[in-house]
């Protein structure tokens, strides 16, 4: 008789599937990152080949850099968004109207810090007002960040006036935003910087996982005990900040604020951040380093082509095909590899 619940449970052994344990060097060889992590050596090794080491070359890489500051920032926190679950249209225009704020200050001999402190505080109103659309009216969050994109887009028409610009040149700022450190810009070095805290954030704090958790299914957080609305109404106001802090940075780099500013910047990060394997279909999946690796990429092949004097709007086609490859990879992949 004893016999039998050993017979049992080694039957009950033998027909479960054996799975592989959880290991850190596993998890990163075949999750989302590493897939990116491969496009982007491939991008590098056909810009080796095409077109030599210039490619790599430190003048090179840092003209790239310098172009992709604000791009990271803004994917860095707008990640955090997408974790929850949430698709924040509102990205760019965020991004143009906090430029526009603080170019405003800074011409009116404002200093960089006070300016820079009521920037982003109307940056966190406005994440605010999107949380309280989102989350306490439940809108769908593409509607209510696409009407807050166009009330925004025309706001900072307006604030720039009828020259469709705020000059705005401070020269300490401007020195201190375009400064080179080791032949690399400074704030592209310090976006790589916030990339990498962004990740630890997502997957070692108690944020993190409960950024994942909801965005994965938010009834099962509940039931869990974590607070689904805090958590979206956390990752909105981070995701307004990035655009606030790229609104700042665009004013440092350029010397000036336009109407323009940050137009299309949603698409480009949001479409690099898919390639990096974020996903909008559904929230709790992506990692910051992918989507940076993703943003790394579509830069090189965007450099790749500027170098050979090849037209532009084949980055597009190039992106729309890595975008197409990546909800494939997406749907393949049920999600289970990214978490």
């Amino acid at each position: 008789m004893s016999d039998t619940p050993m017979t049992d449970t080694a039957a009950s052994r033998a027909a479960q599937p054996f799975v592989l344990p959880h290991h850190p060097i596993r998890d990163a060889l075949t999750g989302s990152v590493a897939s990116i992590a491969f496009t982007f050596i491939v991008v590098i090794a056909v810009g080796l080949i095409w077109i030599g080491p210039k490619f790599v070359s430190f003048g090179n890489v840092s003209i790239v850099g310098t172009f992709l500051i604000v791009p990271l920032i803004v994917g860095a926190f707008a990640g955090f968004a997408l974790l929850a679950g949430v698709v924040d249209l509102s990205i760019g225009t965020i991004v143009g109207i906090s430029a526009a704020i603080f170019a405003y200050f800074i011409l009116h001999q404002w200093g960089v810090l006070p300016a820079a402190g009521i920037t982003l505080g109307v940056c966190l109103v406005i994440g605010g007002l999107n949380a309280l659309a989102i989350v306490r009216f439940g809108a769908d969050p593409i509607a209510a960040t696409l009407g807050m994109l166009t009330a925004l887009r025309g706001i900072t028409w307006v604030l720039c006036g009828n020259q469709r610009m705020i000059p705005a040149f401070d020269i300490d700022y401007f020195t201190l935003i375009n400064r080179q450190v080791l032949g690399l810009p400074l704030f592209f070095l310090v976006a790589i910087l916030l990339t990498l805290i962004a990740a630890v954030i997502v997957a070692r704090t108690r944020l993190g996982r409960h950024l994942q958790a909801v965005g994965g299914d938010d009834r099962a957080a509940a039931r869990a005990g974590i607070s689904v609305q805090g958590v979206r109404t956390a990752a909105l106001l981070l995701s307004a900040v990035g655009g606030g802090l790229g609104g700042i940075i665009y004013v440092g780099q350029l010397g000036s604020a336009a109407g323009a500013t940050g137009l299309g910047l949603e698409f480009q990060v949001y479409a690099a951040l898919m390639i990096g394997g974020y996903s909008i279909l559904r929230g709790g999946v992506g990692n910051p380093i992918g989507g940076a690796l993703g943003l790394l990429a579509v830069a090189g092949v965007s450099n790749i082509l500027d170098l050979k004097a090849i037209s532009p709007y084949y980055v597009n086609i190039i992106v729309g095909l890595l975008l197409l490859a990546a909800v494939l990879l997406d749907r393949f992949r049920g999600g289970d590899t990214y978490e």
